[in-house]
């Protein structure tokens, strides 16, 4: 190494050869960043390997943590030959004849066969030196000192001009550019704004986690894959084209073979045109092209399967949109809950949310704090004949869970949510801040409803100054209300327990099993458990016939049907029902009004059978710290392995498919006769 080099590394930390590095990543971009601040790299089409040598031993890691060293005999013999005790980083590159790389090529080598090249663009640690804290001009500097003329391990070089390297990618058919700052420091792991990669082809690797069935002679019809974004794994696309016919019973053999009931994926898959679709455990790696992203964040049209990546694991395949795409979600969320009734992206659609009503504000009403909030992202389309205008979507509600998500769950869910809404009064929670701030209470419409959404009109009860005698509580009977709903802030529906027909007889008794702790320590999720299973064991003893559903936070729910009593005598029902419960596990459960008096242990409250009073419909998300979902359960599920924050958003869609409705028999008459008997003797 020249002497000059030699000085350059001494600029380093002393320090000894780390074990394992973890590879600085790139951000995908749309277009090339031209800036005096990035130098710009070829983008090579090949397996990324750091390398360690000391003395005549060698080890080269794929990014995943795998050790190729056998695969490459060649470049480990060149790496020896350096001299030098060093850490590299670079990609392995089978060329053709023309000189161009050539994946399918490298997939394929022996060590044998064909030549092979190391293209190195990093250099770590050298000597015992540490260099990832130097500036990159100068790692590059030692590092093409230490290559030169090496006809194996080759230096990775760097060009001023990133549009014109663009444009000669683009006419050789090369992969793309990568970007970086010039004076960037190496950070492991990292994928920020000092590295930036451009691709000329839309080509990128995606985590299998389906396929659907071919009703033709092909072994399958497409797969089905995704990518990560954070710990979930998100459906991004399907690929029915660019496998070989001879190749694709190998290929359906292998997803076979890890096939599982549930999807793995957080989100719902769309367009499946129908097709019978089995799912997979996520392990398997591919390489695809495609045409276009979509604003959020999938793949338009059908990609091409280019082939397996073994180097990579499936958990270090992670989401990567380009980031202008990435600003906005609104048309992408049209398309998907309204593909054939969209208006054009923030435009005002021709029939107004709240047509030419006259609105009454009272002093006391929450309605302009709603109003003053910012509308971004917005879009409008028109469902059930009425428009809604959506903004904000592409606001973060939970961590990787955006107000799109929130709303497109609820459009896939609307179907088993509104039989149980129906005519029934609601009390708005609006949360304009996030699903844990705290949020707005609005029962009076005011004319602000929908137009597709009725008005039950009732007399206060408690008339104060600044309200009204009269609260116009809204009535969700159709999907376009209920995505109205979500779209101004809500996040779960809360309806009352009577129907607006006879809203002073419910239509069941509410057993509400509340746990002290906000967050279940294991103890308390014992409590719950055991007093859980002590109502399930009181209702079967009584022959009661009750419904089960988790709160959507960390209780649960009991339901009885009944008809025909008032609201006060479904809450002196619901008090006995309660105290009896409670006679049975005093250990575990109180009856305590007083939040001070009940210590840890679960309380069993009768009070939400009053007149006006709500409870969160069953599939509807919570506003919690992560999003749950108030979810019917079956009764065996009553049992000590229940959890009900197992039950989240991501889920629901996968267990409706699999149970159905657990609630669809709720009004059944024979059932609730049944029932009237019992609660008569009480």
């Amino acid at each position: 190494m020249a002497k000059k080099v030699k000085t350059i590394a001494s600029r380093g930390r002393k320090a000894k050869m780390p074990s394992r590095i973890s590879p600085m990543l790139c951000t995908l971009t749309k277009e090339v960043i031209q800036s005096e601040e990035y130098l710009y790299e070829v983008k090579w089409d090949g397996y990324r390997i750091i390398s360690y040598a000391k003395g005549k031993n060698v080890r080269m890691d794929s990014r995943s943590g795998l050790d190729y060293t056998d695969k490459y005999p060649p470049i480990v013999k060149a790496i020896q030959q350096l001299k030098h005790d060093v850490i590299l980083d670079g990609e392995v590159v089978v060329f053709n004849k023309e000189g161009l790389p050539d994946f399918d090529a490298l997939q394929l080598y022996n060590g044998h066969d064909h030549p092979i090249t190391y293209c190195v663009f990093d250099i770590l640690w050298i000597d015992g030196y540490v260099l990832k804290e130097l500036p990159l001009i100068e790692r590059k500097e030692i590092l093409e000192g230490l290559l030169a003329n090496n006809a194996i391990i080759r230096f990775s070089e760097h060009f001023e001009d990133g549009k014109a390297l663009y444009q000669s990618m683009l006419d050789r058919n090369l992969e793309g550019i990568v970007a970086k700052k010039k004076n960037s420091e190496y950070i492991e792991g990292n994928r920020g704004s000092n590295w930036l990669k451009t691709p000329t082809r839309k080509r990128q690797e995606f985590v299998i986690g389906g396929w659907a069935e071919s009703d033709k002679s092909r072994a399958f019809r497409s797969l089905l894959f995704g990518a990560y974004d954070g710990k979930q794994l998100k459906w991004i696309g399907r690929s029915g084209g660019g496998y070989k016919e001879n190749e694709m019973p190998g290929i359906l053999k292998q997803l076979q073979a890890l096939e599982v009931t549930e999807s793995p994926f957080v989100n719902r898959v769309l367009d499946t045109k129908g097709a019978v679709i089995h799912w997979v455990k996520p392990e398997l790696v591919a390489n695809f092209e495609f045409a276009t992203w979509t604003k959020s964040g999938r793949i338009r049209k059908p990609a091409t399967f280019l082939g397996f990546r073994k180097d990579k694991k499936a958990k270090q395949v992670v989401l990567e949109v380009p980031k202008e795409i990435r600003e906005s979600d609104t048309e992408q969320l049209i398309e998907d809950i309204a593909p054939d009734k969209k208006s054009s992206t923030g435009r005002t659609p021709q029939k107004t949310t709240a047509g030419n009503r006259k609105l009454s504000t009272s002093a006391k009403s929450n309605w302009p704090e709603v109003e003053k909030q910012n509308h971004e992202d917005k879009g409008a389309f028109q469902i059930d004949d009425c428009s809604i205008d959506l903004f904000n979507v592409d606001r973060e509600l939970w961590k990787g869970v955006s107000k799109a998500d929130l709303i497109t769950y609820y459009h896939n869910v609307h179907e088993y949510i509104l039989p149980h809404v129906k005519d029934r009064a609601l009390s708005l929670h609006v949360k304009l801040n996030g699903p844990q701030a705290p949020g707005l209470y609005i029962k009076d419409m005011e004319g602000r409803q929908p137009d597709c959404a009725q008005i039950f009109s009732d007399r206060r009860r408690h008339v104060g100054a600044g309200k009204r005698k009269v609260i116009d509580y809204l009535i969700c009977n159709n999907e376009a209300t209920l995505l109205w709903l979500i779209n101004l802030g809500c996040i779960d529906v809360n309806p009352w327990n009577a129907r607006m027909q006879t809203p002073d007889k419910p239509d069941y008794i509410v057993i509400d099993l509340d746990p002290t702790e906000d967050k279940l320590s294991v103890k308390g999720l014992q409590r719950l458990q055991n007093t859980a299973i002590a109502a399930k064991d009181y209702c079967d003893e009584n022959k009661l016939k009750a419904f089960v559903k988790t709160s959507g936070k960390t209780g649960m729910h009991f339901l009885i049907p009944c008809s025909g009593f008032t609201c006060p005598e479904a809450r002196s029902l619901g008090e006995q029902i309660c105290r009896d419960i409670h006679e049975l596990v005093p250990e575990e459960a109180t009856i305590n009004i007083n939040k001070s008096g009940r210590g840890n242990k679960v309380f069993i409250d009768f009070s939400q059978n009053d007149y006006a009073d709500t409870i969160a419909a069953p599939y509807c998300v919570r506003p919690y710290h992560i999003p749950l979902v108030s979810t019917p359960l079956a009764w065996k599920e009553v049992n000590s392995k229940l959890d009900p924050r197992t039950f989240r958003m991501n889920k629901t869609i996968s267990r409706l498919e699999k149970v159905g409705d657990l609630f669809e028999n709720i009004s059944d008459k024979k059932l609730i006769t049944a029932n009237n008997k019992v609660l008569s003797r009480m």
